[in-house]
């Protein structure tokens, strides 16, 4: 075994060398690159709400400078026009939106921040929305290091009527079968009470009549039995 004086055995050192060095080939490029993380659940808003569909990168990367796609993940190109595009909800290229193409419903309303796109946030705001923004939208980084270069977020956008029934637990809404059960009992129960009110006074007015009777037939007797008799 080689030893250099005040040195470990280069042996060892020489195959720890080697090991390490086929550990690291099994690494890739794509193990430190970032990832996109957005909702599991579909972001609910009301008609007339600001949103915020949110995509980030885990850790944090800097895509300012980076193209960003935000588009409606089921929106087709027309069939009938084969060389028309799909257009975006927003669409930014070398630090600044592109408007040009742009779907025109969108025009004004959609706003990516600068400031966030620098520590990996590039989460699109939708102001004012309308029950025809719903839908699911895609947010696509083409050159972002790494395999997955998208994610796909849901808006769900509830009418007047979906927004009752979101806030009112289904336990506090009247039940017509239940109050027709109700009203029947309640209705039984009085026609009950009054039948027995109607007996009692019935059974009341009966025995005074007998006991009148028996009183007045005692009376005749004990008349009869004190008069004298006619020889």
């Amino acid at each position: 075994m080689l030893h250099l004086r005040g040195s470990l055995p280069l042996l060892p050192v020489f195959l720890l060398a080697l090991f390490s060095g086929f550990g690291s080939a099994d690494r890739t490029p794509f193990d430190d690159a970032p990832l996109l993380v957005g909702p599991r659940q579909p972001v609910t808003a009301s008609p007339g709400d600001d949103v915020v569909l949110p995509c980030l990168l885990r850790p944090a990367f800097d895509v300012a400078n980076l193209t960003l796609e935000w588009s409606m993940a089921d929106l087709k190109p027309d069939p009938a026009d084969p060389l028309s595009r799909v257009g975006y909800v927003h669409l930014r290229r070398r630090g600044r939106e592109v408007p040009d193409m742009k779907i025109p419903e969108y025009a004004g309303r959609t706003q990516l921040y600068t400031d966030a796109l620098k520590v990996g946030d590039a989460s699109l705001t939708i102001r004012r929305v309308t029950p025809a923004d719903r839908g699911r939208y895609r947010c696509h980084i083409p050159k972002l290091p790494g395999q997955v270069k998208e994610l796909v977020v849901e808006l769900v956008v509830a009418q007047e009527d979906d927004k009752t029934k979101v806030h009112l637990h289904p336990q506090s809404l009247p039940n017509p079968d239940e109050e027709a059960e109700t009203g029947g009992r309640l209705y039984l129960g009085t026609l009950i009470s009054g039948l027995m009110c109607v007996l009692l006074v019935l059974g009341g007015a009966v025995a005074a009549c007998a006991l009148k009777r028996r009183r007045d037939n005692r009376l005749r007797c004990d008349g009869a039995s004190t008069k004298p008799l006619m020889v």
